[in-house]
């Protein structure tokens, strides 16, 4: 008997039930059988997520799309990362197969990819534990490989091309929500707040004519696969959100949520991409900061209440020392 997807009619039916292991491993399964792969003997979830995503004991992990919370583009963003990143030795999942839970439905056909399994283990839980030395050297890894994805050809269609506008109009988008947004989270002074729109840039001025570049938008710290023991970044996940875009988006989720805003981690990272750090730049990431499509604040363990100067907030979030 499987659970009936019927009853998935929202984006609030679809949140109670995304991460439901008891809901969805039965058609998880029906799944991997669908397209001939062999059955894991326990199924997982890795923790909360947009998607539902479960990994299997046998290697696999099997992501599926709903019709809600930005599916259909997710599942589009996704498939044309993995297009355009393969190939070029990253470690990055494999794309093992795609396929549809109800591919005779008349409505939403619930498509699904298989992926294989991330090594290593995510960010936040190999890095609890380590020293300072092996955190900062796996931080400038991972400034590397962000690296690396700069140089890789953007040869997709929608969102992973030069000429795409997604991310200049998502920019744009943010821009005349962020003041709102803030004052409805309350992570800033009202002071503070009252000063943004004045703040932020042209988001043309801000781009600055940037030759666009292939930019993952979610560098949290379940993404982020490491071994510390090797000292290496072993898996990167998730492509739900991606751009041709800004370096700089990128490290605002990596910074505030990964490093949890920890300067010298960060000065790290930019070491190992090979990023020059100019006066202007934490000027510019606040503004990135303020631009981002998350609540980038939710998790930073920085008291930031009591600061009502922009410039202040800048440096204390963004100034490193190179």
């Amino acid at each position: 008997m499987f659970p009936s997807l019927g009853e998935i009619t929202s984006d609030e039916s679809y949140a109670a039930r995304r991460n439901d292991l008891e809901f969805w491993e039965p058609w998880v399964r029906r799944g991997l059988d669908s397209l001939g792969f062999p059955q894991p003997k326990s199924l997982r979830s890795p923790g909360e997520s947009t998607n539902p995503v479960f990994v299997g004991d046998n290697g696999l992990v099997v992501k599926l799309y709903a019709e809600f919370w930005c599916g259909p583009s997710s599942l589009g963003y996704e498939l044309e990362a993995y297009r355009v990143l393969d190939g070029h030795g990253l470690p990055v999942p494999a794309l093992l197969g795609r396929g549809e839970l109800l591919p005779d439905a008349t409505g939403w056909t619930w498509p699904f990819l298989v992926l294989s399994a991330a090594e290593g283990e995510p960010w936040r839980r190999a890095t609890a534990e380590i020293d300072r030395d092996t955190e900062l050297a796996l931080a400038r890894q991972i400034g590397e490989l962000m690296g690396q994805l700069r140089r890789v050809p953007l040869i997709g269609g929608e969102v992973l091309h030069p000429s795409s506008t997604v991310f200049s109009e998502l920019l744009l988008e943010r821009k005349a929500a962020t003041v709102a947004d803030h004052r409805e989270w309350k992570y800033l002074s009202p002071r503070l707040i009252d000063a943004v729109d004045a703040f932020l840039p042209d988001i043309a001025d801000l781009l600055n004519s940037g030759t666009p570049e292939f930019v993952h938008g979610d560098l949290h710290a379940n993404n982020i696969f490491v071994s510390p023991e090797r000292e290496a970044v072993t898996g990167l996940v998730d492509f739900n959100d991606v751009y041709a875009g800004d370096f700089r988006y990128g490290l605002v989720q990596l910074h505030l949520n990964t490093f949890g805003a920890d300067r010298e981690l960060l000065a790290a990272a930019l070491d190992g991409a090979g990023w020059r750090v100019s006066p202007t730049f934490p000027r510019e990431m606040l503004a990135f900061t303020f631009l981002h499509d998350f609540e980038v604040f939710e998790e930073t363990p920085v008291d930031l209440t009591g600061v009502d100067d922009l410039a202040e907030l800048a440096d204390r979030l963004w100034a490193v020392e190179r």
